[in-house]
């Protein structure tokens, strides 16, 4: 993203009116003399103003003592005091240890070093300080603009430090910059763009001089609105606290850092169900449930220059959580959640060696170690009745994950006059050991049944259950036995190669090749080539126009292979017994066995997808920029039952083992469309900067996870449709208004139209175990439900009812920030007090998460969960 200057003024009351002073105009330089554009030039605590293209600046006119601070990506800051020359040649040295190395190519002509992605852009300490200071609600705001290149919301990969394994986010204090949607199309990028973009932190080096900060925030039930769906406000409240510090150790070849964030988070779910009383009457349930989180985030940094071409980092980070009553909430009573410890800790080194002027060696080496123990509140059986209440006790029991990752990357940057080619090794390897009871504990399901030619729903099949009535049998119950341990090693290994080469001053050429395999399962048939093209047509460059394409192959995540192994009918065995009595299931049934298993030889999942784009720039500074991105893929991953009843009932007969369902994960999944992307931004204006953006995504597929089935193993019809993690419009923008009296306000917005809802019956009409049948339209009133979509029957209607035919509510997200910071001291610039009054969801909009989806449920088509309402959190810094 572009971060262009016009020259701009800064205002200085009192003595600056009265006197004649010259503006203090220059460039800033790094150490070989090249330019260094979007570099932050701050006076005081005064707004920053940024250098433009050729890495020129104007201050404006500037009279009295005052320091200026300048910042630029990879650089170590100075501190320059004022007044001094009228013109300043400002030259910034590299930082003491370099994570992310760019090899460098010739500088003169075409700039593609800004709006390579749909929406990419660099957001450095100033942009960061005005955004959200709660990880959970930064990580929101990043993930919203990582979207903006037609990714899932929320699914942006998040990496720290050149690292390609995803993380947890690191405390904001601790952070340099953050690079959303980098060039997505280069060889080194493993996930295609519509699978959610990428999220790069780089941390901060140590400085030179002692520097730190302590700060808390904190937000009161007082200030926050009560959740959409609850009939009382809870005692909501959330308190950050915490410290960084930063300095040399023992000599200046040797620095650190060290943060340390604490937070507590007194928050509540809102169950809002329907439930049965002891005589079998309905009675809705609304309920407030403490989920209170306690949770630590800690990082610290030692750098050190073994030579003066070889530069060494070693990092720490922790995230240690504890949850309550997770999985409450909704439909699901308290009963039904479970209790959650989770720790994540991450050992980070960092080689950076310049061989030469023109070949720069990086070698990086991280291991991971995450721990999760769950405590379920209940060890009963599991009650789901479809659409209006889950009880019982939590179905994942005492599970346990201990996970570890060792990663090692190594990359040789080569660089001349015309190229810049990079050279990569990615090595990731899972090391995965699962304590994982999964519905040991039982499972009863009522989803409606036919009784008597009269179709019921679950709740009152439920009800007959209790009162020992006609058709008061059980839809099913599922049980599993056997071991719940899983072990098992998932190795990953990634060669690849990208070059830029600037054919002409007006066209660029990137070229890469990637070829990726991995274990568990085994797939080694990866091989994905990358090419674009990058042309200018105008003299002075205004005009970039771009057109890129690459073949990307998705791997096959840890869950979808743990599956297979805890599900094989050896590790363990999962029982099904239709139409169970309640309260004694296996009393005379005969169970219906599942297994899970891949389809023969698998592959990562391929994808083909094409870029086009345009960006301009307007006069003062105004950029805008178009993308559109073509879309397609195939062999995705999605699941079907090969060994399903020829006559649709479970004991009936069936192609291969008798009652057994054999579901079987294949990649016969297919996926197109296009994503489109126009956005328009501002950061040379003084008082008002901003980024606005439009997302289209219009996108159709029959698959939309592994875990995907189609309703029927005859037929197709219907199950072509938009992806449930789809939002059709997406408008994203931040901004910032510099106020008189140093105050500033900053907002990010957020709207996207709510994402697809699939309509289903809850029944398993033909006997293979899964419940996804989708209503049928109706011939008469008999046994049918009006609805938006017409008259819609479970059983014995007509028609192919499509998938995800529904849509959640539009939601809408602003956040907005009032600061003001006071200098405590002219001498030193870093002595600085700051205060905030920080709000998210101002507006108060109830963003719905759930609807009712069971044809017939008390609950069909009626909201009944969202997020959080309006949060308001007041918090102060103090700088030294």
């Amino acid at each position: 993203m572009h971060f262009k200057l016009s020259a701009l003024c800064l205002l200085f009351a009192g003595t600056l009116a009265a006197q004649q002073c010259s503006p203090v105009t220059g460039t800033v330089r790094d150490t070989t003399g090249a330019v260094i554009p979007d570099a932050t030039l701050t006076v005081d605590t005064n707004p920053a103003i940024v250098s433009d293209a050729q890495g020129h600046f104007s201050l404006g006119c500037i009279s009295g003592k005052h320091t200026l601070l300048v910042e630029a990506i990879s650089f170590a800051s100075q501190t320059i005091s004022l007044p001094g020359a009228a013109t300043l040649n400002i030259t910034l040295k590299p930082e003491t240890v370099t994570m992310a190395v760019d090899a460098q190519i010739d500088g003169s002509g075409l700039d593609t070093s800004a709006g390579d992605a749909a929406g990419s852009r660099t957001l450095n300490r100033q942009d960061l300080a005005q955004m959200a200071d709660d990880p959970d609600d930064l990580q929101r705001q990043l993930q919203a603009l990582a979207a903006v290149s037609g990714g899932a919301p929320g699914a942006a990969t998040i990496t720290v430090d050149g690292f390609q394994n995803g993380s947890r986010m690191p405390p904001k204090s601790s952070i340099a910059f953050v690079r959303v949607n980098p060039d997505l199309f280069s060889a080194e990028y493993e996930r295609p763009p519509y699978e959610g973009g990428r999220i790069e932190i780089i941390t901060r080096p140590g400085q030179d001089k002692y520097h730190g900060s302590l700060f808390l925030t904190d937000s009161d039930t007082l200030f926050n609105a009560r959740d959409p769906f609850a009939t009382s406000r809870a005692a909501i409240g959330k308190r950050r606290y915490g410290f960084d510090l930063s300095g040399p150790l023992l000599s200046k070849k040797r620095d650190f850092t060290l943060s340390l964030e604490k937070r507590d988070i007194d928050d509540f779910a809102v169950v809002n169900a329907v439930t049965l009383d002891a005589t079998g009457n309905q009675q809705s349930v609304n309920q407030n449930v403490p989920t209170p989180q306690r949770l630590w985030i800690a990082n610290a940094r030692v750098g050190m220059m073994l030579s003066p071409k070889n530069n060494f980092t070693l990092s720490y980070t922790a995230n240690v959580n504890s949850l309550q009553n997770l999985a409450v909430g909704g439909t699901i009573l308290p009963e039904a959640g479970y209790d959650s410890q989770q720790a994540e800790h991450i050992i980070r080194a960092t080689n950076v060696t310049t061989i030469s002027p023109r070949i720069v060696h990086e070698a990086r080496a991280s291991f991971m170690w995450r721990n999760r123990d769950d405590t379920p509140h209940s060890t009963a059986a599991a009650l789901q009745v479809s659409g209006a209440f889950t009880a019982g006790g939590y179905t994942g029991g005492y599970f346990a994950s201990h996970e570890k990752v060792t990663e090692v990357d190594d990359d040789v940057l080569l660089s001349s006059k015309k190229h810049a080619l990079k050279l990569g090794l990615q090595m990731i390897d899972n090391l995965e050991h699962l304590n994982q009871p999964d519905t040991f504990n039982g499972s009863y399901t009522f989803s409606g049944a036919t009784v008597g030619g009269t179709t019921i729903g679950g709740l009152e099949q439920y009800r007959r259950a209790m009162l020992r009535l006609a058709g008061g049998t059980a839809t099913t119950y599922t049980v599993n036995q056997g071991s719940p341990t899983v072990d098992f090693n998932q190795l990953r290994l990634v060669l690849f190669a990208q070059d830029q080469w600037k054919l002409t001053p007006h066209v660029q050429i990137a070229l890469g090749m990637r070829y990726a395999l991995q274990t568990s399962p085994s797939t080694f048939s990866n091989l994905g080539p990358r090419a674009g093209i990058s042309w200018s047509p105008d003299k002075k460059q205004k005009l970039i126009l771009r057109a890129r394409a690459g073949l990307f192959f998705s791997p096959i995540d840890t869950n979808t292979a743990g599956v297979t192994l805890r599900l094989n009918g050896i590790t363990q065995q999962q029982s099904i017994i239709y139409s169970a009595n309640y309260g004694t299931p296996l009393t005379g049934a005969t169970p219906i066995h599942t297994l899970r298993n891949f389809a023969g030889s698998v592959m990562q999942t391929p994808s083909l997808q094409t870029h086009l784009g345009a960006e301009y720039e307007l006069p003062a500074h105004w950029h805008i920029q178009s993308n559109l991105y073509i879309v397609r893929a195939w062999d995705t991953m999605r699941s079907r039952n090969i060994n399903a009843p020829l006559n649709n009932q479970p004991t009936g007969p069936r192609p291969t083992v008798a009652n057994t369902n054999i579901l079987e994960y294949q990649q016969t999944g297919h996926l197109h469309g296009n994503v489109m992307f126009v956005g328009v931004d501002q950061h040379s204006l003084r008082r008002f900067q901003i980024f606005l953006g439009y997302v289209r995504m219009d996108l159709r597929g029959d698959a939309d996870g592994p875990n995907t089935f189609q309703q029927s193993n005859l037929s197709k019809a219907g199950e072509l449709a938009r992806p449930t993690w789809t939002n059709t419009h997406r408008i994203i923008s931040i901004s910032q208004v510099n106020l008189p009296k140093k105050f500033t306000v900053s907002n990010v917005f957020n709207a996207t139209s709510g994402t697809p809802l699939n309509l289903t019956t809850g029944l398993d009409t033909n006997g293979d175990g899964v419940f996804n049948e989708r209503p049928q339209y109706a011939t008469s009133t008999a046994n049918a439900y009006q609805t938006p979509f017409g008259l819609l029957t479970a059983v014995g209607g007509t028609g192919a009812f499509p998938r995800n035919a529904a849509t959640l509510p539009w939601t809408v997200q602003l956040d907005t920030n009032l600061s003001r910071s006071f200098a405590l001291s002219k001498k030193d610039a870093a002595r600085t007090i700051t205060f905030n009054a920080r709000a998210a969801n101002l507006m108060n909009h109830t963003n719905v998460t759930a609807v009712g989806s069971v044809l017939g449920s008390p609950l069909f088509l009626k909201p009944y969960a969202s997020d959080a309402g309006r949060r308001i959190e007041l918090g102060f810094r103090y700088n030294f």
